[in-house]
This record gives structure tokens, sequence and C-alpha cells, in this order.
């Protein structure tokens, strides 16, 4: 009757591992409804049988006095959890307060406490720390989910909670939390990555004791055994060792900004000075001549460049004609001196201001915006 018991006990320890593979934390949570830690499951049976056509008296186990009485086990505490990224988080170079939102499901079959780190990624392919300045910390925050399994904060999902490593979150079966890592980016590029990884380690539930498997073998009754049986997310843990982890990754995208001026001689004759693009006829730089300043400004990166700020003033041997920005510059003002303007005796300023350059899109690998101005050499 004992190796009966052992083996029902085993199989449903094996069923909760398989059930456990389908859930997702990022749908519908789908109940495991697993029965309790420390239930105590009671069986009984009857016999009837006959000798010589009389019938006998039945044989009953339901007397708990009787050495043949009910078959008794405890349900042992099955220790499993898993920790999921809710997606990467595009962000700029120097942003604060940039989020990463994971997702802690219990998916054992008692309340268990949790212990929260957050692990600074340093291979491949991250490229950077967020912990800036350098001695930061990551500030980790909660949400308690409401049950969809769907991240819904300040709202269905309540407000955010403060983790205090000393009265850590406690998540029934079944129960999930949302863990919100807030960190600074610092310097980084276009493309520059940062991984980050949540551990959540399994605590004995109302303490901060991490939750240890049983090591003197299967006892059938009294309370309920550990038995961990967690798999393992990233290199940060150990399958069946109480804790789970996931990695999110902030994705830096920038705008990658080049800019150039060139001067040419439009027209040496000052010819059709005025008339932007026109069609440039060259020739010596001499007085009365035209040159035209091209201002180029080139984006090669992910990310649109704003609030662009183009200033240009012009030397006083020219005087002023006029000026357009075009290319791929979308948005913004330019103010410019009035035509005809001498700059020795007056400031030739042209700005272009407010404006925008869009980032590239396939196959397009690069955008360009101009300002060009045209003089008359005096």
């Amino acid at each position: 009757m004992t190796n009966t018991s052992k083996l029902m006990k085993g199989l449903l320890a094996a069923t909760a591992l398989t059930a456990f593979s389908a859930v997702s934390a990022h749908a519908q949570i789908t109940p495991n409804n697993y029965t309790a830690a420390g239930t105590t499951v009671s069986n009984t049976f009857t016999l009837d049988y006959s000798v010589d056509g009389v019938p006998q008296d039945q044989i009953d186990s339901s007397d708990p006095t009787d050495p043949n009485g009910p078959t008794e086990f405890t349900v042992d505490r099955l220790v499993n959890l898993t920790v999921a990224s809710d997606g990467d988080n595009t962000v700029a170079p120097g942003a604060t307060d940039e989020e990463l939102i994971f997702s802690v499901l219990n998916t054992g079959n008692d309340t268990q406490g949790y212990a929260l780190s957050v692990v600074e990624e340093t291979t491949a392919p991250d490229t950077f720390d967020t912990n800036d300045p350098a001695s930061a910390t990551a500030v980790i925050q909660y949400y308690v989910d409401d049950g969809d399994g769907v991240y819904e904060p300040g709202a269905d999902d309540g407000a955010i909670q403060t983790y205090d490593p000393a009265n850590p979150p406690q998540v029934a079966p079944d129960e999930m939390i949302w863990v919100v890592v807030t960190q600074d980016i610092g310097a980084a590029t276009d493309g520059d990555q940062a991984d980050v990884t949540l551990v959540a380690d399994t605590l004995d539930a109302g303490t901060t004791n991490p939750t240890t498997a049983d090591g003197d073998g299967n006892s059938l009754g009294g309370g309920a055994e550990n038995v961990l049986a967690d798999g393992s997310g990233t290199a940060n843990e150990a399958a069946n060792n109480g804790d789970h982890s996931a990695t999110g990754s902030y994705v830096v995208a920038s705008a990658d900004i080049e800019a150039l001026k060139t001067v040419s001689v439009f027209s040496e004759d000052g010819s059709n000075c005025a008339t932007i693009p026109g069609t440039p006829s060259g020739g010596y730089g001499v007085p009365g001549a035209c040159v035209e300043y091209v201002i180029s400004v080139t984006n090669s990166g992910s990310e649109a460049a704003t609030a662009v700020d183009a200033v240009d003033v012009l030397p006083g041997e020219l005087e002023f004609v006029d000026a357009v920005f075009g290319g791929d510059f979308t948005g913004g003002t330019l103010s410019e001196p009035a035509a005809g303007t001498d700059c020795v005796s007056s400031a030739c300023t042209v700005q272009y201001s407010g404006g925008t350059l869009p980032a590239p899109v396939a196959p397009a690998t690069e955008t360009v915006g101009t300002v060009t101005i045209r003089a008359i050499v005096k």
C-alpha cells in the first residue's frame, strides 16, 4: 500500500510539470488549479464477498481505527515559476527613467514570496551598461496583475508598488506580478544595446528565506515537502533551483548626423543669382560674381533628427541675395536678411530652425537636408 501511494504522488508531480509547459505569461492566464500544498488526500474502499453462497461482513476501510483504514498522503509543495520579458524598449541616447517590463508568474501550488534582482549583462549583443552614473542602481517596482495576463499599469492592475527586499511580494498560485525596471541610458550611439536580466528567487511565504528542496526523501504524511520544478531562463540561474529569469533589452535608436558646407561660383557675371536652383554657369570668383554656399546635413541613423538649427553668418566681402532650404528637411522656418544687404554694414545671418530630418527608409541608407545661400562678391 505504501508503494502504491508513493507512485500516485509521483504521478501528480509529473502531471503538474507537463501542464506548466503550456502556460503563456503574455496571454490570458490559464489557471493550473493545482491541489493546494498541504492538502491531505484520503481514500477508502469496500470489499464484499460470500462463502458457500452466504454473504459475509463487508470489509470497509473507512474506519480510521482499523489497521486497514483510509490511505492518506499529503500533497507536497510544487515550487515553480516563470519570468518573461514583455519586450524590448527603443530609447534615445541620454534618456532617463526608461523602463523594461517583466512578468513573474507563480505556477506552483502554494503562495510564495519572490526576491527580485537585476543583472547587467556584459556579453554580445550587449554593448553598454545602463547603470549611469556608474554608482546608480536600477529602480524595481511592480504591479499585481488582475488575472487577464495583460499589462495595465495604473488601471486594472492597480497602483504601482516599490519593491522592498525586506517585504517581498507574495504571489498566490496562478497569480502574476508585472515588474518594472527603471534605468537611465547614459552615453550611447545608434544601434547600441543594453541587455538587462530580471532574476526572481522563490522565498518561503511571508519570509525572506529562500525556498530549498526537501532533502530527506519522500514522506507521505505530515507537512508538505518542497519539490523544486522550475526551469532555467538564462545563465544567471539553474533549473530546479527555485529561481527563474528573463532578459529584456534597451535598444538605442538615434540620428547619425554629419554636416558639410561647400562653396562654388554660380555665375561669374552675377546673372540669375536669385534663381534657386537655376542653372550654374561657373567661372571665377571675381567682384560681381555670384557664389553659392550649400550646407548639407546627412542622417544615416535609425531615428529622425528634430529641432534642427543651422546658422550661417556671411562675411563682409559679400552682399546677400537669397536663401532656401530643401532636400529631405521637413517643417522649420528660414530667417534671412533682405536681398541686397551689404554684409559688412549689417550682420548677414541666415538661420534655418525647428526643422526635422527624418531617418532613411530602406533601401535608402541616408537622408540629406540642404540650406542653399546665394551672395554677390563685392
